[in-house]
């Protein structure tokens, strides 16, 4: 097959198809999905209700420190990141809790206790949010955060006035010490008195702005009770779960057709063997006596006729790559719409390892294709108008010798009698017996049956390869138990858009 052909059909994997493959395991993905939800959301009802209580603390950035004479009285603001940190270290939560913890319950701990922020350009928001297993212990929880949390920023708000204040109150000490050693009168006594004036000045201020100190940190909304838990949610759970595992069966799927070792259309067949498809036979319920559709044996021998002029009679060899492919039904299907010309057709069963056309046909048993073979006579048997057949009853000892030494010499006994204008013959697999590269030589056309789903891609490529080797190039391929063939019947009449092209489909 050409570049461009083979573009062409490159080209024909679209939407339809992804669509097709959809519609291929829609019920299998469907149960899946429902299967995994209902069982998301029984486990999740089973388990433990969790609710979760947030206290609202306010940071602000601006600064409002107030200053007596050089004396700093405010410390420095702290960014959001900090605060988590301090919120969410040991000491802070034993604090909050009101017990020492070991490593073990402080890990347990930290996974219940959350903090998140919103940040401004004049404040932000610590969120200090709380797990527990009751709507009012998350709520009293949450709020003895946020206590111990304020209670910190408390503490470091006041720790440097109260530290300059224990300075300046030593140094008051000191000075009253020398003051009582020395003379009311000297002069180094009014200096020192003078100074200590003015430190007690100092620490007087100090204990003023120690009573009126804001921190930075504000309780802006409490913890309150939550009307609903936040776990488990069943029905989200459930949602969560089905399309997951539709998305996981969905993805299995395609994953499954991408590495499957069989044919999955007669494009793909067509793209590995480099031959026309012929006819697309679709997939019928397996039930004795179902033949193939007629309609789609027309497009078989429309697609043949350019190759069955060349001979009188023309030989028609249908094969397979292993058994079970459905050879015997397209040969039928075949010979019985060749013998609707009117022409006579002769139908042969020529594989004689597991002949099946006898039994097919129900037609007693009778001198055979064996004996046809070695003695040159017409042992065929009319089983329609225009057609006829011959059938095969026991398997000989060693077909492959004897359709060797007799098969040609048969051929040519036909081709002087003219008996018959078509000869179609069912032979034997190629890859498990060598019956049919004896036979293969001497047709005029060579079909080769594939089914979808079931021949192997290797199997496809061996067989091809054995028919090489001999010097032989099928006329096509004849795919069967095709799902979604380009040929649609519509009440027993066949509407085809040709073989290899699928991107449309009719149905009704």
């Amino acid at each position: 097959m050409n570049e461009k052909v083979s573009q062409e059909f490159e080209d024909e994997i679209s939407l339809s198809d992804l669509l097709e493959l959809l519609r291929k395991y829609a019920l299998l993905v469907l149960l899946t999905a429902a299967f995994a939800a209902a069982l998301a959301f029984v486990i999740s009802a089973r388990e433990p209700k969790v609710y979760r209580a947030t206290a609202k603390v306010i940071v602000s950035f601006e600064s409002t420190a107030r200053a007596a004479s050089d004396v700093v009285i405010e410390p420095p603001p702290l960014d959001l990141s900090t605060y988590q940190e301090v919120a969410r270290s040991p000491e802070l939560l034993e604090q909050a809790l009101g017990r020492p913890l070991d490593p073990e319950t402080l890990a347990r701990v930290a996974q219940r206790y959350r903090i998140d922020t919103m940040e401004g350009r004049r404040s932000g928001v610590l969120l200090l949010r709380v797990e527990a297993g009751a709507p009012d212990r998350a709520a009293a929880a949450a709020n003895r955060w946020a206590e111990a949390l304020l209670a910190w920023e408390q503490e470091r708000a006041l720790g440097t006035i109260q530290r300059q204040k224990k300075a300046l109150a030593a140094q008051l000490a000191a000075l009253q010490g020398e003051l009582a050693n020395l003379d009311p009168a000297s002069e180094r006594y009014l200096s020192l008195a003078l100074l200590k004036a003015q430190i007690q000045q100092k620490y007087d201020q100090l204990e003023v702005l120690e009573a009126g100190t804001q921190p930075r940190l504000h309780l802006l909304e409490p913890a309150r009770p939550p009307a609903g838990s936040v776990r488990p949610r069943p029905l989200l759970n459930a949602a969560l779960a089905g399309a997951l595992t539709a998305f996981l069966a969905v993805f299995l799927a395609f994953f499954k057709e991408a590495v499957t070792p069989y044919l999955r259309d007669p494009e793909e067949a067509a793209r590995l063997s480099g031959l026309p498809v012929l006819a697309e036979f679709p997939r019928l319920p397996p039930r004795p006596g179902v033949e193939l559709p007629h309609e789609t044996a027309l497009f078989l021998k429309t697609g043949l006729k350019t190759a069955l002029l060349a001979d009188d009679p023309s030989i028609v060899l249908v094969t397979s790559t292993v058994e079970g492919e459905g050879k015997t039904s397209v040969a039928l299907a075949l010979a019985q719409a060749l013998a609707q010309e009117g022409k006579p057709t002769l139908l042969v069963d020529a594989d004689l390892r597991v002949p099946a056309l006898r039994e097919r046909l129900r037609l007693p048993q009778g001198p055979g294709f064996l004996q046809a073979l070695s003695t040159l006579e017409d042992t065929a048997r009319q089983i329609a108008p225009n057609l006829h057949a011959i059938t095969c009853s026991a398997p000989p000892r060693d077909p492959a010798e004897i359709l060797g030494q007799h098969f040609k010499g048969w051929i040519r006994f036909h081709a002087e009698r003219r008996a018959y204008r078509y000869i179609v013959i069912d032979s034997a697999p190629l890859l498990p017996v060598v019956d049919t590269l004896a036979l293969a030589p001497h047709a005029t056309a060579l079909l080769l049956v594939a089914s979808e789903g079931r021949t192997s891609k290797k199997n496809l490529t061996t067989a091809l390869g054995i028919l090489q080797n001999i010097g032989v190039r099928p006329t096509g391929l004849v795919m069967n138990r095709v799902r979604n063939p380009s040929t649609v019947f519509v009440g027993g009449y066949g509407y085809g858009y040709g073989n290899g092209k699928r991107k449309r489909r009719v149905r009704a």
